[in-house]
């Protein structure tokens, strides 16, 4: 006989992959729009010479920065909050375009203010944080962090206003400590270049890529 509590072995091929929540965020800008009305030209008319052609319509842009953990949650978020503020649905609109934005100093460590808004059981809150981080993306995972084991906040709920770098002088009493301690530095022991643009990838290379140094 089976004991009750006997252990099952699970090959690899049966094992499932990560939840969302442990995948790293990325910093998209996502640009859509409202898709340009058809217009409809009256044959008879034109025939007649009585149809104008009426001037073509210009839909406005809306560009959006949003945190996400790939492309296609940026989109989705991205139609969420524009048929909240525009009244613009996805099947009404379309996107122009949606690009990554990497941190310029990756290496330098800076104080990052984070204004949002989050719905908890009781209502609607603003809220702003101070993170200690070396990229944006790094203080905004310690802040949905923060939010989930101090307030029981979901990401799905969280809505991030504005984000900026402040200074020392200016941070609040929480940061204080970290930064009075010491100038911290940091070791690159490895670092892999990344190529400016993807016209300069190669498949294949003659010499091996020193990221040691």
């Amino acid at each position: 006989l089976i004991s009750r509590w006997a252990p099952i072995a699970i090959s690899p091929s049966h094992t499932h992959p990560p939840p969302s929540g442990n995948m790293p965020y990325h910093h998209y800008e996502v640009i859509g729009r409202r898709k340009p009305k058809k217009i409809t030209v009256d044959i008879e008319a034109q025939l007649k010479g009585e149809w104008k052609q009426p001037e073509e319509e210009e839909p406005k842009i809306y560009r959006m920065k949003i945190f996400a953990p790939n492309t296609v949650v940026a989109k989705s978020r991205f139609w969420y909050f524009l048929s909240k503020l525009k009244k613009i649905k996805r099947a009404n609109g379309e996107i122009i375009t949606i690009n990554e934005i990497f941190e310029k100093q990756p290496n330098h460590v800076k104080n990052y203010g984070i204004w949002l808004r989050y719905d908890s059981r009781s209502g609607t809150h603003n809220m702003y944080k101070e993170f200690r981080d070396t990229t944006l993306v790094g203080a905004v995972q310690k802040m949905y962090a923060e939010m989930a084991s101090r307030h029981r906040c979901r990401k799905s709920s969280i809505q991030i206003i504005k984000t900026c770098i402040v200074a020392d002088a200016d941070t609040t009493a929480r940061l204080q400590p970290f930064i009075a301690k010491n100038k911290p530095e940091f070791n690159l022991l490895h670092r892999v270049p990344r190529r400016s643009s993807k016209s300069h990838t190669k498949v294949y290379s003659a010499h091996r890529p020193v990221t040691f140094f």
